[in-house]
């Protein structure tokens, strides 16, 4: 400690000091009734993140200026579970963590900046972010009557929302201007308005307090290593139109709200790493599998597939990313690399899972029952391990739909892997069958008695008969598009 100079000391006692003057004042004003305990924990909020500017000029050692952060991620710890600082604490009885989320985000943007990964400011601006934008949207979502719903059961409105955006795109404009003053005006704005719809999409899609550490890192990775660069405009045009998409597709009823918001995500993070060919190839399974799931709907309703499935016609965020993980995964590597085999495996795992969806979609109006891909034994309709020369033919089709595209976003490689792209979607949607059929868990229905692949049924909990709980449909998906993916790309890479 003897090397360490004084004014980091010092600067040390003064950031305690003026956080807890805020969680003083915090509690103070709460418990005396002059504001709601959400108002006094977003004040704390909004005064704590003004600590990074303090700390900024007066700290220059990295551990010193770690040691705040590291201690108030224990003490808010130990306060959730005591309900010590009661105006900081009001929604711990849901899990949320987001008072040390908060304090830990500091930690690790310190340790970021403070080791020179990027600038103080940078990692400054994000914070700032998250303090008034995430603290004036609570309050403006509160107070200002607007459109709301629940994303992951947590009230999300469309003024709060708003305020996020337009406060976080402040906060960067003016930080921008004060550290960065050299950049033209159009810049700016451009990068202001960037990184306030990230911090606005983090902070909507981020429950259980994970905005707080979201919000911060997202914003500062996203402002330090994209805005810059004319990638911003091209996510801002992006995010634009997916998100209109994204809001026609929740409005037509074929996604969750949390679908929605996850296919925003990840068509933005597909399109900024694979361009407009990755989002074609996007557009081509979601439009595809929407259509294949409408084709004699009336029908597949009077079969009482709903009996039997855990989850309904729109898809939720976990089936999002089930089906698409694996792709946009593929494109970030595309992007980092360059390989044109990150494209083709993009390609083969939106194949897969298009020919699986198609399977399942369209194999049940196959004639006859099913049959077990294990032992060829008759299933019901809908029930996963089963399938019939209709679905083969579907999970062809679905494949093949996918695999043309080949000659839109690798048209150089086209020759060599249109057939491992379709080949690899079919043998995907085959694996996906045989998984269903050995390790998906299937349960006995506690009101019917009859094999289910939902754990409960209305309140009810079914008893597991076969499988592992943690291996649903979704991960049978997104298991069976990873492996198809995988070696298929081996396959491609054998070729070349």
């Amino acid at each position: 400690m003897s090397n360490i100079p004084l004014k980091d000391l010092l600067g040390l006692i003064y950031s305690f000091v003026y956080v807890f003057i805020f969680i003083a004042l915090a509690n103070l004003l709460s418990g005396r009734g002059s504001m709601s305990p959400k108002t006094s924990r977003k004040l704390v909020h909004i005064g704590v993140s003004h600590w990074w500017l303090f700390a900024m000029f007066w700290i220059e050692n990295p551990i010193i200026a770690s040691i705040g952060p590291a201690v108030f991620i224990i003490l808010n710890w130990i306060s959730i579970q005591t309900n010590a600082f009661k105006g900081m604490n009001i929604e711990a009885s849901r899990h949320n963590y987001g008072t040390v989320y908060f304090p830990l985000s500091l930690l690790l943007l310190v340790l970021a900046s403070w080791y020179d990964f990027m600038p103080k400011w940078t990692a400054g601006t994000a914070i700032l972010v998250l303090g008034w934008g995430d603290g004036l949207a609570a309050i403006v979502g509160e107070g200002v009557p607007s459109p709301s719903g629940n994303v992951f059961g947590w009230r999300k409105s469309m003024a709060g929302t708003i305020a996020m955006f337009t406060v976080s795109s402040l906060v960067v404009f003016l930080m921008t201007r004060a550290f960065n003053p050299e950049i033209t005006l159009w810049n700016v704005l451009l990068r202001s308005i960037g990184t306030g719809l990230v911090a606005a999409y983090l902070e909507v899609f981020s429950p259980f307090g994970l905005d707080n550490l979201t919000v911060p890192l997202g914003t500062a990775l996203y402002f330090y290593y994209i805005s810059p660069l004319t990638l911003n405009t091209s996510f801002i045009f992006a995010f634009s139109c997916l998100a209109a998409a994204a809001y026609a597709a929740w409005y037509k009823h074929a996604v969750t709200a949390e679908g929605a918001l996850a296919g925003l995500g990840l068509g933005t993070v597909i399109y900024m790493g694979a361009g407009l060919g990755g989002l074609l190839v996007l557009a081509a399974f979601f439009i595809s599998s929407t259509m294949a799931s409408r084709i004699r709907k009336e029908q597949k309703e009077r079969l009482g597939l709903q009996r039997i499935h855990e989850k309904g016609d729109r898809r939720d965020a976990i089936q999002v990313f089930a089906n698409g993980g694996v792709g946009m995964l593929s494109s970030v590597l595309y992007a980092f690399t360059g390989s044109q085999l990150f494209l083709i495996a993009l390609l083969v795992s939106f194949a897969a899972a298009t020919a699986d969806t198609w399977a399942s979609e369209l194999g049940v109006l196959n004639r006859g029952k099913p049959r077990s891909i294990i032992n060829f034994k008759p299933l019901e309709p809908g029930f996963s391990g089963g399938v019939s020369p209709f679905g083969f033919a579907a999970s062809l089709l679905g494949s093949l739909i996918i695999a043309i595209l080949v000659f839109v976003i690798a048209p150089f490689q086209a020759h060599k892997a249109l057939v491992p792209v379709l080949i690899g979607g079919f043998m995907g949607a085959l694996f996906d069958s045989f998984l269903g059929a050995t390790i998906q868990a299937q349960y006995r229905c506690a009101e019917t008695g009859e094999l289910v692949e939902r754990p409960y049924t209305g309140d009810m909990k079914n008893k597991l008969i076969k499988g592992f709980t943690w291996m649903n449909n979704d991960m049978v998906n997104f298991l069976s598009i990873l492996v198809a993916t995988f070696l298929t790309s081996f396959w491609y890479m054998a070729i070349q």
